[in-house]
């Protein structure tokens, strides 16, 4: 039988909540930050693109893994050694990568950052769950919203002035110097806040739940490359396991992740409108430098610069959009949101040949704008449907979604891109012309996912935000 452990006391939430956010921040900005050192690390190192590739895929199978276990070992750990355990596997294995001489050593540091990273993001959220003041939780998930949204694409801009000036481990060590002040930054002012249940690990459930994970998210990763065999079966086997994973939990008493939550029908739907602004998000942010460097001949660093307007406005704009959760609801918000990203996503694409740098970072500015409006509050809401023992279980199922999303929406919409690009190329088409095909026909299909997401808006909007009953932490 489950025994709760008491917390202790949070005496200063709004600093608890900032230890939250950097989390957040450094555990998405290491999603992307090495991508962009791809190039040079294949010379240095002589391996081929197929190769290097398992830098990203790798990382992201680990973190995805993970996820599921997070919640474990919320309700299990006391919250600042957990916290201080994910924050040491990521100082670790940028180390590991910063001194690697080898591929291989390099990979396995990869490895044991997405392991860190993979318990990081959920921890961080909960946290921010059991400090923030339940009145005010649309605009705490509001700054962890721009955190998210902050990190992978402020890590395009650094990583390219920084490989400007240095070879490619002073990314791992840059990363290593974040991951140490994160670290620090938990043993100074993060207490115990946790309600630990000290529940029974089953082995069988991380099994299936991995197994699962790394069958889909590898097929969607490789579908659109010459392997589509192997892709099509991973993604065939990874839902069988799946399926396995959910029949496995309806029949534990403890199961490793409760999906009771999905029952809660607000819950459910924040979770698919989350995950579908997401995929959007992370679509534009890569197709949009694939294409001004590849048709319209700009430096990776120019070319991540353009998103920058749209960067800082959003971290300007989640928190907001918390606040105006927290006094209005997202009736207007979610829509709206989606309004901008299909109307400007369209707009992005027939005006993305014009080679107007200028142009195309105005209109991505409403792109992101829109994503801004959506995460924070719905997170907020769908999580405000649940009782307080099963928050760490929502927020599992985010952090899962947040890693299908990623991997979901990079690989489709570079996948359409390129597929599209290359059959206007062959038949005779200029590179202009081949390029602006295939990212009118990604935002055309960027602009499908945001309809799909104004149709659940609309519905969960007339959801009010609920208020569960909970010890509120101190007001701020």
């Amino acid at each position: 039988m489950e025994t709760v452990q008491g917390n202790s006391p949070i005496k200063n939430p709004k600093l608890v909540v900032a230890v939250a956010a950097f989390a957040a921040f450094i555990a998405t900005f290491n999603e992307t930050f090495m991508n962009v050192g791809f190039s040079p690390i294949m010379t240095a190192l002589n391996i081929d693109a197929a190769t290097v590739q398992w830098l990203a895929t790798a990382y992201m199978l680990a973190a995805a893994v993970m996820v599921p276990v997070s919640a474990f070992a919320y309700r299990s750990i006391p919250t600042k050694p957990l916290f201080l355990l994910t924050t040491g596997l990521l100082l670790i294995g940028s180390i590991i990568g910063a001194l690697s001489p080898t591929f291989t050593l390099l990979l396995i540091g990869r490895i044991v950052q997405g392991l860190g990273t993979g318990m990081l993001i959920p921890v961080g959220m909960n946290i921010t769950l059991e400090a923030a003041p339940r009145e005010k939780l649309g605009t705490y998930m509001g700054i962890m919203g721009s955190m998210t949204t902050l990190g992978p694409s402020s890590s395009v801009i650094i990583a390219g002035l920084l490989l400007s000036f240095w070879h490619w481990p002073v990314l791992q060590w840059t990363f290593a110097g974040l991951s140490l002040a994160c670290f620090l930054f938990g043993v100074l002012f993060l207490p115990n806040i946790a309600k630990l249940t000290h529940p029974k690990l089953d082995a069988f459930s991380v099994a299936l739940v991995g197994l699962a994970l790394v069958g889909i998210l590898y097929g969607v990763s490789t579908v659109f490359t010459e392997n589509i065999i192997f892709a099509v079966a991973g993604i065939v086997i990874g839902i069988l396991f799946l399926v396995l994973f959910v029949k496995r939990q309806n029949k534990l008493r403890a199961p490793l992740i409760d999906l009771k939550p999905l029952a809660v029908k607000p819950f459910k739907l924040g979770v698919i409108i989350n995950m579908a602004s997401l995929v959007t998000m992370f679509a534009m942010n890569i197709i949009i430098p694939i294409f001004m460097q590849s048709v319209l001949g700009v430096s990776s660093f120019s070319a991540s610069l353009t998103l920058f307007p749209a960067i800082a406005l959003c971290c300007i704009l989640s928190p907001l959009a918390g606040r105006i959760y927290d006094k209005h609801g997202a009736r207007i918000l979610l829509p709206l949101g989606f309004v901008l990203i299909a109307i400007f996503a369209v707009a992005l694409s027939l005006f993305i040949g014009s080679g107007s740098v200028w142009l195309l970072a105005v209109l991505y500015i409403p792109v992101i704008g829109g994503s801004a409006l959506i995460i924070g509050p719905v997170q907020s809401l769908a999580l405000s449907h649940l009782a307080p023992e099963q928050n760490p279980h929502g927020v599992t199922i985010l952090s899962t979604g947040f890693q299908i999303a990623g991997c979901f929406g990079a690989s489709l919409f570079t996948g359409v891109y390129f597929k599209v690009m290359t059959s206007y190329a062959v038949s005779g088409a200029s590179m202009n012309e081949a390029g602006s095909a295939g990212f009118l026909a990604a935002g055309i299909l960027t602009a499908v996912f945001a309809l799909i997401g104004l149709v659940l808006a609309v519905r969960i909007g007339g959801y009010a935000k609920a208020i569960a009953a909970r010890p509120r932490a101190p007001s701020i």
